[in-house]
């Protein structure tokens, strides 16, 4: 008797979690190890075969994170969910606001699951290069990687699930602080002050 089973993955990591680690398929593996004969696995790249992709279970301090248009997806582990809020000149450009939202983490705590970030070079402060991965969409900054730290990234927390109850516990670049930063608590009375 030949069954067949037709199984989606996003990428070569999802399938080898899929086989090595999933604990379903595992457990069908050893109860059903009697009955099979042989298996073959035919990988079909490019193909939308059937439904919505299967959510991986996330591990311990691991955050999910999307872009605005949710085509870049990843994770990151963060050893503590907290902000370190950066006042550089660089962030208030690129991201529009006064601060961002960041935090440092050794380069294999990402995990891209979808999408393919496009990069943005520049010089940093330290006058080495700092390489920015950036939606290409929807153009949402993901993390950076400075030539100057080669074994870590720096991750924007804002955009994962639960970054905004994520509290600020430090800051960087305090000198770029914009004036009115710290006076929008005190001057803006729970957030109800109307401009006029």
């Amino acid at each position: 008797m030949t069954h067949g089973f037709v199984l989606e993955f996003e990428s070569q990591d999802e399938l080898d979690y899929y086989l090595t680690s999933e604990p379903v398929h595992l457990e069908f593996s050893r109860n059903a190890a009697h009955l099979i004969e042989d298996s073959l696995v035919v990988d079909i790249k490019d193909g939308v075969l059937f439904g919505p992709t299967a959510k991986r279970p996330l591990g311990e301090n691991e955050y999910l994170g999307s872009c605005h248009c949710n085509s870049v997806t990843w994770a990151v582990k963060l050893d503590v969910s907290e902000h370190v809020l950066c006042h550089c000149r660089t962030c208030q450009q690129l991201g529009g606001g006064p601060y961002s939202c960041n935090q440092i983490v050794p380069k294999e705590a990402l995990k891209i699951f979808t999408g393919s970030p496009k990069v943005y070079t520049y010089t940093g402060a330290s006058g080495k290069s700092v390489d920015c991965f950036y939606c290409g969409n929807c153009t949402s900054h993901i993390y950076h990687h400075q030539a100057v730290m080669p074994d870590k990234i720096i991750v924007r927390t804002l955009l994962l699930n639960g970054g905004p109850e994520m509290p600020a516990t430090a800051e960087i670049f305090g000198e770029g602080r914009l004036n009115w930063v710290k006076e929008l608590q005190e001057n803006l009375t729970n957030g109800t002050k109307k401009h006029p």
